[in-house]
């Protein structure tokens, strides 16, 4: 069917094509100058194009046909249409009170001893001689 329409639509856009240009072709030109050929000059190459598209479906039509494979797919059935929806055992309620749970659990249970205090720097005067700036480690 796509075939039918392309070459309908070509030959459509080449007599709409046709009947801008007006008959005579040096009359016609002499007299619009290229702002008035320009749309009729497109006009024809997209009908041209329209009926070498359709011409070419065609042949792959034909060609799908002669040879047993198709590349078009069916209208009326996707791929998936066959599949079994899929199983899935989990539930989300039973999931989210598992996890209040155990939430409650921790918040219930014996509290991790405090952490240990921050160690404190070996060295609590400046080293010896001025700072100097640069790379590397810088005392604070």
């Amino acid at each position: 069917m796509n075939t039918v329409i392309w070459i309908a639509c070509g030959i459509a856009l080449n007599i709409a094509a046709a009947t801008l240009h007006g008959g005579t072709a040096p009359q016609a030109i002499m007299e619009t100058g290229v702002a008035g050929t320009l749309p009729k000059l497109l006009l024809l190459a997209a009908g041209n194009i329209c009926i070498w598209r359709g011409l070419r479906s065609g042949l792959r039509d034909l060609w799908g046909t002669a040879t047993g494979k198709t590349d078009r797919k069916s209208r009326g059935r996707s791929r998936f249409a066959d599949d079994p929806e899929p199983v899935s055992d989990f539930d989300a309620d039973e999931a989210f009170a598992r996890y209040m749970q155990q939430r409650e659990a921790r918040e219930d249970g014996p509290q991790p001893a405090a952490a240990p205090a921050p160690r404190q720097a070996a060295r609590q005067s400046a080293p010896h001689g001025p700072m100097r700036g640069g790379f590397g480690r810088k005392a604070v």
